[in-house]
C-alpha cells in the first residue's frame, strides 16, 4: 500500500518517521517480521529509490480512518484540528489543516470582540466553519485521491503514476506551488 516519508529533526537528514498503509492482514504480517525482514520489506516497497533501509524504530499498527464533522459549531462549541475532520496520513497535512482552522476560529473571534459581539454566538462560529469546511473537504478528497492512486497496483497505473512523480520532481515550479499549497502559504 501507499507510504508516507515525514522528516523528522535528527541529527542527519535520514530519519523519518513512515506511514505505511495496508490492509489489516498485511499489518500484521509486517508487524510480525525481526527489524532485518522489515527493513527487507520496506526497501521493497520503496523500490530501492530511497537506497538500504538499515534500522527501524518500533511499529505499530491502527487503523486510519477519514472522518468529517458534518458541523463544525454549536452555539459555545466549535471543533477545530482532529475534532472536526481527520484525513490520511500522507501528505502529512492533518496538522496543517489544524493550525488553518485555529487561525480561522482566533480571527472570527477576535473581529466578534473588537465589535463587542457574543464570542459564543452561533453566527459568529458560523463564519469560522464557512471559512474552513471547503477547505478541509477539499483536501481531504485530494488526500483520498492520493491514497487510491499509490494503493493501486494495476501495471499501467503504476508506470503512469511513478512517470508523474518523476516529471513532478524534475519540475521545480510545479514542485514548489504545490508545496507551498500544502503548507497553506498560497
Amino acid at each position: 500500500g501507499p507510504l508516507a516519508v515525514l522528516p523528522l529533526a535528527a541529527q542527519n537528514d535520514k530519519t523519518c518517521s513512515i506511514v505505511w498503509s495496508t490492509h489489516e492482514e498485511e499489518s500484521q504480517q509486517l508487524l510480525a517480521l525481526d527489524d532485518k525482514a522489515f527493513c527487507q520489506q520496506l526497501a521493497l516497497a520503496f523500490e530501492h529509490r530511497l537506497g538500504q533501509v538499515v534500522r527501524v524504530g518500533p511499529r505499530i499498527a491502527f487503523p486510519l480512518r477519514q472522518r468529517h464533522a458534518k458541523n463544525y459549531v454549536v452555539p459555545g462549541i466549535a471543533l477545530v484540528g482532529d475534532a472536526a475532520h481527520t484525513i490520511h496520513p500522507l501528505a502529512g497535512q492533518g496538522v496543517n489543516l489544524g493550525f488553518k482552522d485555529v487561525a480561522a476560529l482566533s480571527e472570527e473571534l477576535l473581529r466578534a470582540h473588537q465589535q463587542g459581539q457574543n464570542l459564543g454566538a452561533l453566527n459568529i462560529l458560523q463564519r469560522y466553519q464557512r471559512r474552513r469546511q471547503g477547505d478541509n473537504l477539499l483536501m481531504m478528497a485530494a488526500m483520498e485521491a492520493f491514497k487510491r492512486l499509490f494503493a493501486a497496483d494495476q501495471p499501467v497505473i503504476r508506470l503512469l503514476r511513478n512517470q508523474g512523480m518523476r516529471f513532478f520532481n524534475r519540475t521545480a515550479v510545479i514542485k514548489q506551488y504545490v508545496v507551498m499549497q500544502a503548507m497553506g502559504l498560497k
